[in-house]
């Protein structure tokens, strides 16, 4: 018998239509930039890590942005650990959504970690209309521990936003283990 530690977290991705969510997890998943079509409802992943003989599996909700599906979230996202809060740094509107985005969440999820992902960074140089700044500051103001800017053209920091998220996850978890 094992006494390997196990631990399966729950973690949303969520934000505006059509910015990047499921690109950003089909690179986790193959490794290389797959143009995805906009996902309808929620899809599905799982992703493991193995940190010091504890094992991590996160099981990745991949929620729809799209705002007739927008109702459905606060169920998806129930008994979520995690979440990955996503805008498009070339799309402004999609940051303005995020205060939105988070409430949701937040209201379904009360615990939950989130990191916030400004998607697309490959543009950054001839699209950008969200600056780098203004996704510092929405963190700081969120109290949200990570921000991170990605390409999944690239991968340009993807695989570091879930191993970051394990590894949050993974941590939070073992202080309150401690704490019992």
């Amino acid at each position: 018998m094992s006494n390997q530690k196990k631990y399966l977290f729950k973690v949303v991705v969520v934000g505006d239509g059509g910015i990047g969510k499921s690109t950003m997890i089909q690179y986790l998943k193959t490794g290389r930039y797959i143009p995805m079509r906009i996902t309808i409802g929620t899809d599905l992943f799982t992703h493991s890590y193995v940190f010091n003989d504890i094992h991590v599996k996160l099981q990745i909700w991949d929620f729809a942005g799209e705002s007739r599906f927008r109702f459905f979230l606060p169920n998806y996202a129930r008994g979520a650990h995690g979440c990955l809060l996503c805008y498009d740094i070339t799309r402004y509107t999609s940051f303005e959504n995020l205060m939105e985005w988070y409430n949701i969440v937040k209201n379904s999820a009360p615990n939950v970690e989130f990191i916030l992902v400004g998607e697309k960074y490959d543009l950054a140089v001839l699209k950008r209309t969200v600056k780098k700044k203004m996704g510092q500051e929405f963190a700081k103001k969120m109290k949200i521990p990570y921000f991170f800017e990605t390409s999944s053209v690239t991968g340009y920091n993807n695989n570091l936003i879930f191993e970051t998220m394990a590894k949050l996850l993974l941590e939070k978890r073992e202080e309150i283990v401690q704490e019992n």
